[in-house]
């Protein structure tokens, strides 16, 4: 049965786009209940409505779908339609394929998957520079601090993550050990520019073709200005602890081999993603995903 606010989206969908049917709900599992879907028919073929129930994460899509999905060429969907009251959502085109964290692939499959995502995702930080970091608003000014250093802004990352942890006490002493031996190398990050980063780029919104080709990339919710690096360090599937084959063939799809100074950017940004997951997972009683940051953070330790 219908709420009061999906009749009132599909009223909207049908005056941006026509008559539209839906097909089935596409909402993902996620604690604190963040975002919707549903899939459409439409005269312009299938779509998905997306709904957000954050303004924040809702401004971010918006805004890189509008100002850098493109670089992805037809691999990522275009933004048809957006609405910018509550409930607030916008519709998308549906890409060909399934989620690959969907289907069973064999392991020269899935390496084939990350090297083509790699290969591409140097084409996607390659068209934009920005004048700072932090995420927009989907007008492309600043939607929170906006930092023109590289540097300054991972030492505030790393800073806020934790000081939310230990507000609620789930840092131990070791695991803040470890934070303070990332921030004390946060000079590696100096002259680096701030580029379009997605920043939830890998598996669970990577499309896969039949023939097991990489079709494509969805969900810019998280996407804003930040290092490079952030979009080679946020897998929630922790392939570079349990699956490196797969890291090893993504950066080789990306073309370039890491100097001395981008692999000590490479370890502060995994330990700011770890921490993350541990306090993130903590506020949204994820216990099992706050577990698998302790793991990440332990192994991390300098």
């Amino acid at each position: 049965m219908q709420t009061l606010d999906e009749a009132e989206l599909l009223a909207w969908c049908t005056r941006a786009l026509g008559p539209v049917e839906v097909l089935s709900d596409q909402s993902r599992e996620h604690p604190g209940d963040r975002t919707g879907a549903r899939r459409l028919r439409t005269s312009a073929g299938l779509c998905y409505l997306k709904i957000h129930n954050d303004r924040a994460h809702w401004h971010s899509e918006v805004h890189g779908y509008r100002a850098w999905a493109a670089a992805f060429g037809p691999h990522a969907p275009r933004l048809l339609a957006v609405r910018d009251k509550a409930p607030l959502a916008l519709v998308v085109t549906a890409l060909p394929g399934q989620i690959l964290d969907e289907l069973q692939l064999s392991a020269a499959q899935e390496q084939a998957v990350w090297r083509q995502a790699g290969a591409i995702l140097a084409a996607f930080h390659n068209s934009a520079t920005g004048l700072f970091f932090g995420p927009c608003r989907e007008d492309g000014t600043p939607a929170a601090a906006a930092f023109p250093d590289a540097a300054e802004y991972i030492r505030a990352e790393l800073d806020g993550w934790q000081d939310r942890g230990l507000a609620l006490g789930c840092l131990s002493p070791d695991e803040v050990a470890v934070v303070a031996a990332a921030r004390s190398l946060t000079s590696a990050f100096a002259d680096e520019r701030p580029v379009p980063c997605h920043r939830d780029y890998g598996p669970a919104n990577w499309l896969v073709t039949e023939s097991g080709g990489w079709s494509g990339v969805i969900d810019f919710e998280f996407s804003r200005w930040d290092v490079w690096m952030a979009d080679f360090t946020r897998y929630p599937n922790w392939e570079w602890i349990d699956r490196p084959d797969l890291i090893e063939a993504f950066c080789a799809g990306y073309g370039r081999s890491f100097t001395p100074a981008e692999e000590s950017q490479r370890l502060v940004c995994h330990i700011l993603y770890a921490l993350a997951t541990i306090v993130w997972g903590q506020e949204n009683a994820y216990f099992g995903f706050a577990a698998e940051g302790r793991r990440a953070l332990a192994l991390l330790r300098l």
